[in-house]
């Protein structure tokens, strides 16, 4: 090519572009800039997480919470291993972010109770089942299936996880626009204590504890003592764009599956006084004991 063919393309490159003192028309320059994939709002990530109960659900919208992220789920104490506690929170969780579609469910253990999760609410019909043999394979088969587009919601039982594996898991989940539940299990003490606050990409932790709930059982010999309904407290103890927020909450099977929570203080306001005394003992167990929150 000659030096003059070049010097002829650029006197046309330079005659096509626009000049720094003509006018831009700023409606052409906005739809010019949403015509760009990446600034795109993809249609299926519209939508805030919603955990079933209005006051939660309030607070979470409040932090714009979204629904496609990664959210983890993990117990407490001796629950940190069997992670009943955390699966019933799980399946109120898919059951009010999942109203319709398939969800995967990566599970390692063969000890998933079926009737347990239908009493929560969540239909079976709609659930796959994946096994895994390492946590490796969950976070591989959560990522694979967030890529699909064909799920409505994923969920994965996992213990060891890196920064990375989250941060993979938490781009897919934006994409696709769906939440990403990783329920937390550790079969170890020692496992437990270094991976329970190690940094995550996750937009929201919960930790939940199962609690004695205030009903007072029939004592009658002849009858079956009530087992009362679940009764956990709710910790969201690592949350993006909002502080960290504790509730008391319970579900009951028999009125039409109703949840109530209520909030309670993280800490407490000292003002001008000293805190207060742990919590004395009882004389015959010498065992702790502390006032149970009680709501109808």
């Amino acid at each position: 090519m000659t030096a003059g063919r070049c010097l002829e393309q650029k006197e046309n490159i330079e005659r096509q572009l626009p000049t720094m003192t003509e006018r831009i028309d700023l409606a052409q320059l906005k739809q010019r800039i949403a015509s760009i994939p990446a600034m795109r709002s993809q249609s299926r990530t519209a939508g805030l997480l919603s955990v079933g109960d209005p006051g939660i659900d309030a607070y979470l919208r409040s932090a714009a919470v979204p629904r496609g992220a990664v959210h983890e789920i993990s117990g407490h104490g001796g629950d940190e291993e069997q992670g009943a506690a955390g699966a019933a929170f799980l399946a109120l969780s898919l059951k009010a972010n999942a109203r319709s579609g398939w969800i995967a469910w990566i599970t390692q253990a063969a000890d998933l109770y079926a009737p347990g999760l239908a009493s929560f609410g969540l239909d079976l019909r709609r659930l796959v089942l994946v096994p895994a043999r390492r946590d490796a394979e969950v976070c591989w088969a959560l990522e694979e299936a967030l890529h699909s587009r064909s799920l409505s919601a994923v969920a994965g039982e996992v213990g060891l996880l890196t920064l990375n594996a989250t941060r993979r898991l938490q781009l897919a989940a934006e994409q696709a626009g769906i939440p990403c539940f990783l329920l937390r299990r550790w079969r170890t003490k020692d496992l437990a204590d270094r991976q329970r606050t190690q940094p995550i990409a996750a937009v929201t932790r919960w930790r939940i504890a199962p609690q004695i709930h205030g009903r007072v059982p029939d004592q009658s010999p002849t009858t079956m003592p009530e087992l009362g309904p679940a009764h956990w407290r709710l910790d969201l103890w690592r949350c993006r764009n909002a502080a960290a927020a504790s509730w008391i909450m319970e579900f009951d099977h028999a009125d039409e599956q109703r949840i109530t929570a209520v909030p309670v203080p993280v800490a407490a306001a000292l003002g001008d006084r000293s805190t207060s005394t742990a919590p004395a003992a009882d004389a015959e167990t010498g065992r702790a004991t502390a006032t149970l929150l009680r709501f109808a």
